[in-house]
């Protein structure tokens, strides 16, 4: 019986350690330097070729689209 105990914590304890060796990965920021890809504006593409009002328009047109409220519901019919 110790035997087969023996044996389980030396086969179980490396299992058990593993996690201890690993290091946290913690980004480190500069104060006040953006690090990151620089953001453009959504209408600043090909597509809109800057024009604001035109991507407005097209967000809204799909937004009506994508409504679940404009899309109607079928009607039962009585037979």
């Amino acid at each position: 019986m110790k035997r087969g105990l023996i044996i389980a914590t030396i086969v179980v304890l490396p299992w058990v350690f593993a996690g201890c060796g690993e290091k946290p990965s913690v980004t480190v920021y500069k104060q006040g330097h953006y690090q990151g890809k620089p953001d453009s504006r959504p209408w600043d593409n090909d597509q809109f070729k800057g024009d604001k009002l035109a991507w407005e328009r097209a967000i809204k047109a799909r937004n009506g689209i994508q409504d679940e409220t404009t899309r109607g519901t079928p009607t039962l019919r009585a037979n």
